[in-house]
């Protein structure tokens, strides 16, 4: 659309636009987050240009610190943004203000949206696939059905390499089936699911070509529809919807759910980390089929799902009976009730099922594991040299060779932590010696810390080859703290600089010409386009295509990774750079690109964490957190069901938002950037305060809860912070905080040399 006839397209949008939001938004929702109801939305500061005005408007910076509800967001973007076509009607930002307005408008005014989405239609030419999308949307939201299942329609054959076909298929055949066009709908959900069955409306889609056959008395069909819907996307409303049918005696036949049918809907609910709903049907399934060849299977995922709970005496429970029935899942149980012995504090229990087991079929990484739960114990009740001949056991028969590694390596951390330094470093120098295992760092690092104990003069020596051999861990890092060094100080020239030619030892890509081949794909293009507009997710869903077609190719990785880091696909650069680069990243060092640190070390949510306002919270720390415990994945799910990018589990998420007087918390929200970096900040403001400032005690809080933590504390709390992080007892708490805390002080030594 050329700039001379935008203009009065833009104002009659605008006088449109202004009568329908005075109906859409009351008084009270128009409105600044501080200000009085009623009051104008404030002008951003410092808006002077077009791009300027853009940026307040799509992405208002008062959303990030302040308790705005989701309708004073709305009206404070779309009154900004029509503020801006006012003031530069010609300017390209103008266009795309009318395009996002058009995207916002989809629901509470399709009206204007289409006027909007028509208007830039011409404008925005990569982005037909999706302004067909939001045109089908809101046409469907106005009721008209048949011009919306066109445009849905339309999307393939004007965009055919579209990333959003299954999706256009699922609305498709919603629009034909609100048309009670059942045989033109179920031809569209037919497509959409061979398409994909990912999408989230794949459950609805199913409910709806249920529907259409109960429609047409295929009652049947229909009901075997609903029965995979029911198993298959447990957790959906649809699914609920699909039980309520089905219990209904559809066509005069009682509905009895199989076993198969249990055990199936059990997995989908592990899935989705449903661990207490998992629970239930696999209790049901194992009470429905006494004899099923699953049996043995059904309650090993039982009594993880009862640990993933804390439900420790049920699992122990379970693993005991499972334990007497034989087979490859009762060697897995014993593995199992060793772990929660240990978690639950029961030693004589634990020492007794591995005298038990040393001579039964266990395989040796199964007997190995179980030493080191024996081991753990007995050094916790200060049974020392007991907890060596376990560990030595382990080091000389344990499987792979990584848990033998673990086996020496605890050999030695006794003898240091019982004074028996020339044992520790004796013991932990054939560590060093083997060069194939992951424990070097830390073996040269408590050969030092034994060496100073202990008067002797080669601990600088011993601190100087760590920081030499595996510059970027976290035992180097210690490292230099002892010596009162900075960071990289005492690591060569070519593996501490960050500007180093990126051409050495063949990691080159050729930029220039990789940059160039990305930016001419469709999906980098719309990609660059909805991130500019806010739209994240779909931005996603385009940068996702890239990484599947190049994060294989050496030549254009890390071109790849940079450009999707640029563009705010933290994930999806993180995981590219971490899969190829992660150990000269992260431990050894060496020549790398200098943009790999930007991607591996991710800053764009730094203004967000910031605007949280935390008392005493360093935004390094919180953005550590979040490289650990997601990747920058908004959508991560743990196996313990903690969610998005700090790993928030919904019930600490309600405790702190009853807390702090935020708005009630669901699971869903916590998939909301904004919300999860929140409540995430503000736990972390809360232990922080708990534990004084102290940043180990608070990060190993933040993974195993305050509670365990302080018990620790009064076990270990005289010891040293090194000492106390090596004798944390649970294995992933402990791996959790080194983690953490290594990618703490990368980040502020690289906010240093910025």
């Amino acid at each position: 659309m050329h700039d001379r006839a935008y203009q009065p397209f833009l104002r009659r949008l605008f006088l449109a636009a202004n009568c329908l939001l005075f109906l859409a938004f009351p008084a009270s929702h128009r409105s600044h987050a501080d200000g009085p109801a009623g009051s104008p939305v404030s002008e951003p500061e410092s808006c002077e240009t077009a791009e300027a005005c853009f940026q307040a408007g799509a992405l208002p910076r008062e959303r990030l610190g302040k308790m705005m509800t989701k309708e004073q967001v709305l009206s404070l973007k779309l009154e900004r943004l029509r503020s801006l076509m006012e003031r530069f009607p010609s300017t390209l930002w103008a266009k795309r203000a009318g395009l996002l307005s058009g995207v916002l408008l989809v629901e509470r005014n399709p009206a204007v949206s289409i006027q909007f989405l028509r208007g830039a239609q011409r404008d925005f030419p990569v982005l037909d696939d999706y302004i067909r999308l939001w045109l089908g949307e809101a046409s469907l939201n106005l009721g008209d059905t048949k011009q919306a299942a066109g445009m849905f329609e339309s999307v393939p054959l004007a965009v055919p390499d579209s990333n959003i076909l299954a999706k256009a298929a699922y609305r498709a055949g919603e629009a034909w089936y609100q048309a009670s066009s059942c045989p033109e709908a179920n031809e569209w959900f037919a497509k959409a699911i061979a398409l994909s069955d990912k999408e989230p409306n794949t459950p609805q889609a199913f409910l709806r070509r249920a529907a259409c056959l109960l429609r047409d008395n295929s009652i049947p069909d229909g009901r075997e529809i609903l029965r995979q819907l029911w198993v298959r996307f447990p957790s959906s409303q649809e699914a609920r919807e699909s039980e309520t049918l089905l219990a209904s005696n559809l066509g005069g036949e009682q509905w009895t759910p199989q076993p198969a049918e249990r055990f199936a809907r059990a997995q989908a609910f592990l899935a989705l980390a449903f661990h207490a709903e998992a629970i239930e049907e696999l209790k049901k399934f194992l009470a429905a089929d006494p004899h099923s060849p699953r049996r043995s299977e059904a309650k090993l995922k039982l009594g993880v799902a009862q640990v993933r709970l804390k439900q420790y005496d049920q699992a122990r429970d379970t693993f005991r009976a499972l334990m007497k029935e034989g087979g490859t899942e009762s060697q897995e149980a014993a593995v199992w009730l060793a772990r929660v012995y240990l978690r639950q504090g029961l030693g004589d229990k634990l020492m007794e099922l591995a005298r038990t087991l040393q001579n039964t079929s266990l395989s040796a990484e199964q007997k190995g594991q179980i030493g080191l739960f024996a081991g753990i114990w007995l050094e916790d009740q200060k049974q020392f040299d007991e907890a060596i001949t376990r560990y030595r056991h382990v080091a000389k028969s344990g499987e792979p060779a990584s848990q033998r590694e673990e086996g020496q390596w605890r050999v030695g951390w006794v003898y240091y932590r019982t004074g028996r330094y020339r044992e520790a470093s004796d013991t932990l120098q054939l560590l060093i010696e083997r060069h194939d295992g992951d424990f070097e760092p830390q073996a040269l690092y408590w050969m030092a810390r034994a060496a100073e104990q202990s008067g002797q003069s080669q601990a600088p020596e011993l601190y100087r080859q760590l920081c030499q051999r595996f510059i970027y861990t976290y035992y180097c890092q210690l490292a230099r703290e002892r010596m009162g060094t900075p960071a990289a100080v005492d690591a060569s020239p070519e593996a501490t600089s960050t500007n180093a030619d990126p051409s050495a030892n063949g990691e080159a890509p050729q930029p220039a010409t990789n940059r160039v081949e990305i930016e001419q794909q469709n999906a980098y293009r719309r990609a660059i386009e909805l991130k500019t507009l806010g739209l994240d997710a779909d931005a996603a869903r385009e940068v996702a295509v890239l990484t599947d077609r190049y994060g294989r190719d050496p030549d254009v990785l890390i071109a790849l990774s940079t450009m999707l880091n640029e563009v705010g696909a933290y994930h999806h650069a993180l995981r590219l750079a971490r899969a190829r680069f992660r150990d000269k990243l992260e431990r050894t060092g060496g020549s790398l690109a200098p943009a790999l640190w930007n991607v591996a070390y991710p800053t764009g949510l730094l203004p967000t964490i910031k605007l949280q306002g935390a008392k005493g919270v360093d935004p390094y720390l919180i953005a550590a957190i979040i490289r650990e415990e997601s990747q920058y994945d908004l959508k991560a799910v743990s196996r313990v069901g903690a969610i998005g990018l700090m790993q928030v589990m919904p019930a600490t998420a309600t405790s702190v938002a009853q807390r702090v007087g935020l708005p009630a918390v669901g699971r869903e929200d916590l998939f909301d950037l904004e919300t999860n970096i929140r409540i995430g900040v503000r736990y972390v403001e809360q232990l922080l305060e708990q534990f004084s400032g102290n940043l180990v005690y608070t990060v190993a809080a933040y993974n195993a809860g305050p509670l365990v933590v302080n018990t620790w504390r009064a076990q270990h709390g005289n010891h040293g912070q090194d000492e106390f992080v090596e004798m944390i007892p649970y294995q992933e708490t402990r791996q959790y905080v080194k983690r953490v805390m290594r990618s703490y002080r990368e980040y502020v030594r690289l906010a240093s040399v910025s």
